[in-house]
C-alpha cells in the first residue's frame, strides 16, 4: 500500500536533502579534481588512463567493454575532456542546486558507467558505485535545488504569469 503523498516527510526532510545534495556536489567536485588536463595520464598511464583502461579489463557487460575498447581509448582525451566537465558540472549543480535535477541526470548516467565498468575491480567496493546510483534517483525524483540552491528561485522566476507558459519555461521546469 502506498502512503499518501508527503506522509513520509518531516518539517526537516527539505533540510535533509539539501544537506546530501551539497556533500554529493562536493564529492563530485573533488573527484574531478584528480582528471588533470592536458593528458589525464595518458603518458604516465595513470590517472583517469589507468581507471579506463580498468574498465575495458573489469567490464561487467560484454558491450561496454566493447564500447571502451573500440571506441573510448582510441579517443581517449576527448572522453577524458568530457569526463572531467561532466563531473565538474555535477558537482557545481548539486552544491548550488542549479538545474539539479539536470545534474542528476548526468550523475545517473556516469555512476552507471562506473557501476559497469568498475564494479568487478578486486580494489574496488562496489556498493559506492550503488550508492552514487541511488543518490542520483534521489535527486532526479525530488527537486533538491529549491532548498538552499539556486533551483528555488529559478523555479519561482520561471512560474510567474509573464514566463509559466512559454514552452521553454515550462521544460526549464522541469529540471530545476
Amino acid at each position: 500500500m502506498v502512503t499518501p503523498e508527503r506522509a513520509w516527510a518531516s518539517g526537516g526532510t527539505p533540510y535533509a536533502l539539501a544537506i546530501l545534495r551539497i556533500a554529493y556536489g562536493i564529492l563530485w567536485l573533488q573527484q574531478a579534481m584528480w582528471k588533470v588536463p592536458p593528458d589525464f595520464g595518458l603518458a604516465r598511464g595513470d590517472g583517469l588512463f589507468y581507471w579506463t583502461t580498468q574498465m575495458a579489463q573489469y567490464s561487467l557487460l560484454a558491450p561496454h567493454k566493447v564500447f571502451v575498447t573500440s571506441v573510448v581509448l582510441p579517443h581517449f582525451l576527448l572522453f577524458a575532456w568530457l569526463t572531467l566537465l561532466t563531473e565538474l558540472f555535477i558537482g557545481l549543480s548539486h552544491l548550488l542546486g542549479l538545474l539539479s535535477r539536470l545534474g542528476a541526470v548526468a550523475a545517473l548516467a556516469m555512476a552507471a558507467n562506473l557501476f559497469l565498468g568498475l564494479a568487478r575491480h578486486p580494489v574496488e567496493w562496489p556498493w559506492s558505485y550503488l550508492m552514487l546510483l541511488g543518490y542520483a534517483l534521489l535527486f532526479l525524483a525530488t527537486h533538491p535545488g529549491r532548498i538552499l540552491g539556486l533551483d528555488g528561485w529559478l523555479s519561482r522566476r520561471l512560474s510567474a504569469p509573464t514566463l509559466a507558459e512559454r514552452p521553454w519555461a515550462r521544460a526549464l521546469r522541469l529540471l530545476v
